[in-house]
């Protein structure tokens, strides 16, 4: 997930990055980056909201399908540090200026048929250290930090541009990277541009002013309590209505506060330490400070174990309650609803799906069973929690010792540069991307990628004409929703509207809260008007890409659409392997277990009959056993049931990305290259070669227990190992290792 990453489909309130995780934008994962680590995989949930929520929007209503495909961790998100930029730029000169694939990454000591992800990427691996302020390295980074330093650029340019248009778009962005980058003003100013909000919630004597000061922070991107924006109504894709959500708590997923393993006990104990360091930061002395890190610990589990499990986030039918305002109130009649909607300015009376009722029950009677005290000390925390990575120094640090080091394993925090850009990114993300496109996306590269497109469009409809798992009537719909397929490609046709968001060099914080505000508002007043289906979810500077089942279609932003994803001079076999297999992946989606539950409008209406699910969840079955047998970091398994959805987009992806380049290649010879591979093998190397990544455990770890994303080591040969065509590529017998047995291998398209 990008630095400012949003998921269509539910608030989308702004930006990057997975709720099972993903966190910050600036700052890491409170795992996902959703989404989404790279690699890949992993929202990193950022803090505030405006970065939060495309992680919970995945996380708490989002089906599974509607995940970004590549989700990965790009970690301009990330705290702080000193990058060793000699070696990030060498490194990203390397890989964009080669062939795809790029034969000088390969390990050629390694058989395909052992370790493909190794022979592919071996000699990469071994040379490419993972940079001191990154979890993960890998080809996702190599291609942000290329876009990175063209945002730099353009950052640098508006921030020192003293004649820019009073409320243009580069004076906007330009005050903002300014505030940000003054770092003399940041620590002179310490706490002060909190101590507004401190006072009201020092202020709190009732519920009805803790529920004003919930409303408050939501509005400053601030996640208490549970999480408020709009998002389409699953049952009606023309209309957008309010959307109330789990949230609220400060470790990655809820299992962190109720697994019982060593690990998790250690990590809770660790949260409990970093929530201490960070009230006495405050002002507050030792053993006050200990005092209120327990009770945010207790409140915080306690809304954990009535969250749902991130499994059952990916269940739509499990994640849609729409009620009146009455009904509302009814299931949580602690919680003052009409002064909450009031103070958020929701547009008339409209309703709300409440995604997990039994979390909001467990709220509301915390409401009363809490003391008011412990709901302060309780809303300071997440105030601090959210603001911190862009305070003075030590909070930063301090923020960055537990979400950096502790969850992600860390050793140094990002650059300021990197850092202020993802908050960028994440405030005004369509006014960078306008700039982004100008300088790096052409007319003949948006072709080509449309192309690609349609070649991989035009198979998945043939084969499914003829699939055996769905019935006739199953199939007529199957091709009637992919008829009315939307692909969007590099950039919105209409940028977004900035003029009612105001930006000045007062304070970086200020700023950070005017954006929230200018999001939260944006969002709740979608409500109740049409669906705008040509909005962009996701930036147009952004490394990654999504399919969004209520919407119905898949979007490419011009960020990822270079190598080694994507090169509008390079032929079908890398093109194909590359981006054709993501391509493939996201259109997958829109017809799988999750897929059939949206039809081609994009309303929630189940299109599949009992033995299509039947058989589905059969060939699917295959893909859990399989993943579950797979260990990361040495201890941990994969939990295929997990992954099983992502997994099997993956392979969907490949498989008619493969046949894709069959009918291009129309029977033509198996040629070989200059390097002594064939087309085929091309292809399957270019696939190989866009996940190369290197973890450190921690991350392993965190992706493992979070992430609807397999690893990167896995997404490779875990797809592979169940393909005829992969197989017959290398000439591989059917006992090589890496191939399943021809009696487990999933076959879906």
């Amino acid at each position: 997930m990008v630095a400012y990453y949003h998921e269509p489909d539910i608030w989308r309130k702004v930006l990057s990055g997975l709720r099972i995780a993903l966190d910050k934008v600036g700052v890491d994962v409170e795992v996902v980056k959703l989404v989404f680590s790279v690699g890949e995989g992993d929202m990193l949930l950022t803090k505030t909201l405006l970065a939060r929520t495309a992680v919970l929007s995945l996380l708490s209503v989002i089906p599974g399908s509607c995940l970004p495909a590549l989700a990965f961790d790009n970690q301009i998100n990330e705290p702080g540090a000193k990058t060793k930029l000699s070696m990030v730029q060498s490194v990203s000169k390397d890989a964009t200026q080669t062939a795809i694939p790029n034969v000088a990454n390969m390990d050629k000591t390694v058989s395909p048929g052992q370790d493909f992800f190794e022979y592919a990427n071996g000699t990469w691996l071994k040379n490419t250290p993972i940079p001191g302020d990154y979890s993960s390295w890998g080809s996702f980074n190599i291609v942000d930090e290329k876009n990175l330093a063209t945002v730099h650029k353009i950052l640098e340019q508006a921030s020192n541009n003293k004649a820019a248009v009073a409320g243009s778009n580069e004076q906007k962005i330009g005050d903002f990277y300014y505030t940000g980058m003054d770092t003399a003003k940041i620590e002179a100013d310490g706490i002060k541009p909190l101590e507004e909000e401190m006072s009201k919630i020092n202020s709190i004597k009732s519920v009805d002013d803790l529920q004003h000061e919930i409303a408050r922070l939501h509005q400053r991107g601030v996640n208490v309590a549970f999480a408020f924006g709009s998002g389409q109504d699953f049952k009606d894709s023309t209309a957008v209505i309010g959307q109330a959500m789990q949230g609220g708590l400060g470790l990655p997923d809820r299992d962190y506060y109720l697994t019982q393993d060593d690990n998790s006990k250690k990590i809770r104990e660790q949260y409990v330490t970093h929530m201490t360091r960070m009230f006495g930061l405050l002002g507050q002395d030792d053993k006050a400070a200990a005092a209120n890190a327990a009770k945010v610990m207790a409140l915080e589990t306690k809304l954990a174990s009535a969250s749902y499990k991130n499994v059952d986030l990916r269940v739509p039918e499990k994640n849609y309650h729409k009620m009146t305002h009455a009904e509302v109130k009814d299931l949580t009649p602690n919680f003052p609803w009409p002064k909450y909607l009031t103070d958020v300015d929701y547009p008339g009376n409209f309703d709300i799906n409440v995604g997990q009722p039994e979390f909001m029950k467990e709220l509301d009677k915390q409401l009363t069973e809490t003391s008011l005290d412990d709901w302060k000390e309780y809303l300071t925390w997440h105030l601090i929690h959210s603001t911190a990575p862009y305070l003075s120094d030590k909070f930063v640090d301090e923020d960055f010792d537990f979400e950096g080091k502790i969850l992600n394993g860390k050793k140094v925090n990002l650059p300021r540069w990197k850092r202020v850009i993802a908050a960028t990114n994440g405030g005004l993300g369509e006014a960078v991307g306008q700039l982004f496109v100008k300088e790096t996306f052409s007319a003949d590269a948006k072709a080509r990628a449309l192309d690609v497109v349609q070649k991989v469009r035009a198979v998945l409809k043939d084969e499914m004409s003829r699939l055996e798992w769905m019935d006739p009537e199953t199939r007529k719909n199957a091709i009637a929703k992919l008829d009315m397929f939307k692909a969007k490609i590099g950039y919105p046709d209409k940028w977004r509207d900035y003029s009612k968001l105001q930006m000045n060099r007062d304070s970086y914080v200020g700023n950070i809260f005017k954006a929230e505000q200018f999001e939260f508002n944006r969002q709740l007043a979608k409500i109740g008007q049409p669906v705008d289906r040509n909005e962009w979810f996701m930036n147009a500077q952004a490394v990654n890409a999504y399919y969004s089942a209520e919407m119905n279609e898949i979007v490419f932003p011009a960020g990822i659409l270079q190598p080694p994803f994507f090169d509008a001079k390079a032929d079908d076999a890398a093109n194909l392997g590359g981006i054709g297999m993501v391509i493939g992946h996201e259109m997958t989606h829109g017809f799988d277990d999750e897929g059939s539950k949206f039809d081609g409008s994009g309303n929630l209406k189940n299109w599949w009959s009992p033995d299509d699910q039947k058989h589905f969840d059969e060939r699917v079955a295959r893909i859990v056993k399989q993943y579950d047998g797979y260990v990361v970091a040495g201890d941990t398994h994969l939990r295929g049931k997990l992954v099983s959805g992502e997994a099997a987009a993956d392979l969907g992806g490949l498989t008619i990305a493969y046949k894709a380049l069959q009918k291009s290649l129309d029977g033509k010879p198996q040629v070989k290259d200059e390097h002594g591979l064939t087309p085929d093998q091309r292809f399957f190397l270019a696939f190989a070669q866009v996940w190369a990544t290197n973890y450190r455990p921690e991350k392993e770890r965190l992706m493992a227990n979070t992430n609807p994303h397999p690893t990167a080591k896995f997404r490779v040969n875990g797809t592979v190992a169940n393909m005829e065509a992969f197989q017959k590529a290398f000439g591989l017998k059917d006992d090589a290792s890496i191939m399943l047995p021809a009696a487990d291998r999933c076959h879906l398209w």
